[in-house]
């Protein structure tokens, strides 16, 4: 917003501009505050269902259950869900 020159001499409409760019600012930094721990809580989601499935998968070894192959493939699914997410929000 380009600033007139009658509002170069007025300096409480130039304070009030200058707190209205500073919640709008305060606002913006929280808008970002919340998606960088949005994003941290999805990437830990991903990282402990990547582990989850590895350790099905190493119980899984030697003897066949069928619940176990359910579990496994639930996890796969969720995983596959969150990384195209994640991929698609980027």
């Amino acid at each position: 917003m380009p600033v007139s020159d009658s509002l170069l001499d007025d300096v409480n409409a130039l304070k009030a501009l200058l707190l209205q760019r500073d919640g709008e600012m305060a606002q913006l930094r929280n808008t970002v505050s919340t998606l960088e721990q949005a994003l941290s809580v999805r990437g830990l989601e991903i990282e402990q269902l990547k582990l989850q499935l590895a350790k099905l998968k190493r119980m899984q070894f030697g003897r066949k259950s069928e619940k176990i192959d359910r579990k496994i493939e639930q996890l796969e699914t969720r995983l596959e869900d969150l990384v195209a997410e994640e991929g698609a929000n980027e």
